[in-house]
């Protein structure tokens, strides 16, 4: 069954005013979501991946630091046109966000149960009683034990494991058709990343819900995306369905990651793959490729122009001058 087309977001560009002038964190990103699919976006730090997941939902503030250009379109309905008040009704309802860190995205004067039923009654308009009863159903979903006491506690009163179920019942107590998941297992040990992510999968499956994926773990991709994109100082330099991407990475950043990564069964006595340097600051965006001063096969042609987004033979994206001569 082909599901229908759910995201599209078409060059899109998010400006930043700072001290030092207009920054450009993300610049001119297109991708798309399918009902049921899920897409993961990696890269390193700063590259952009957190700011286009807020700018998807318009969480800058428009007034006095942020703009945006392109369009963002939610089944046919461009969310960069709508209304504040039109965001409201779509924030938390139809497309939810699990962010980073639960005890600072936590409220900590208000019980678990309280944040989660708000939620509720905001966008469903239900009683308190039949929103407290959903919180305590998301808990349990979410795996989290004694869900009729732990409705009643406060953030700090619970684990980091399941502050951040508490976040994922939160943003799945209003059966979003988009979820987006910014590190939704950061800072959390191995046993607990591994229960978050077959959860996020298993609700996947079961509300055929849309997920974007933001992670640092390739392994994580490889178990759970259908679909990789590849950012790199704000831009996209590489997109593929998963198994293309793992078997015939083309951009050089691609390849540099997936070096980075330890092999179980290699030899351990060896050094661990670096990329050398690190990304630049948006107040010095290079003129020509992004990723040519930290790039092995740069040469004038790469630090002069930037390359646009090209389709390989296989339909995969990369953004590369020279990716057809140094696969």
């Amino acid at each position: 069954m082909n599901n229908q087309l759910l995201l599209e977001v078409k060059e899109l560009k998010t400006h930043f005013k700072t001290e030092r002038g207009r920054v450009t964190a993300v610049d001119g990103i297109t991708f798309h979501v399918n009902e049921g699919e899920i897409v993961g976006i990696v890269g390193e730090s700063g590259c952009g991946k957190s700011v286009t997941s807020q700018s998807i939902l318009r969480l800058f503030d428009e007034k006095y630091t942020a703009s945006y250009e392109g369009e963002v379109l939610f089944e046919g309905r461009n969310l960069l046109k709508e209304s504040l008040g039109g965001m409201e009704d779509i924030r938390g309802n139809d497309i939810a966000m699990i962010f980073q860190d639960p005890l600072s995205s936590l409220n900590p004067v208000y019980t678990i149960g309280y944040q989660i039923a708000e939620a509720v009654r905001i966008h469903q308009q239900v009683s308190k009683k039949e929103a407290r009863l959903r919180a305590v159903q998301m808990l349990r979903l979410t795996g989290i034990p004694s869900p009729e006491r732990r409705v009643d506690e406060y953030p700090h009163q619970l684990s980091g494991g399941m502050r951040q179920r508490a976040m994922i019942a939160m943003a799945l107590a209003c059966r979003p058709k988009l979820l987006i998941a910014d590190e939704p297992t950061t800072a959390l040990d191995v046993t607990i990343q591994a229960q978050i992510m077959d959860m996020i999968m298993e609700l996947n499956r079961e509300l055929n819900m849309g997920v974007i994926l933001i992670t640092h773990d390739l392994g994580v991709v490889a178990e759970s995306c259908k679909r990789v994109v590849v950012m790199y100082l704000g831009q996209i330099v590489e997109e593929a369905d998963v198994q293309d991407l793992f078997d015939t990475p083309l951009h050089p950043y691609t390849k540099g990651l997936m070096q980075s990564i330890p092999h179980m069964d290699g030899d351990r006595s060896l050094p661990l793959h670096v990329i050398k340097g690190s990304v630049p600051s948006l107040n010095n965006v290079p003129k020509g490729c992004r990723f040519a001063a930290r790039c092995p096969y740069a040469d004038e042609l790469c630090l002069s122009r930037m390359p646009e987004l090209s389709e390989a033979d296989n339909g995969q994206k990369v953004r590369c001058w020279h990716y057809e001569q140094i696969k």
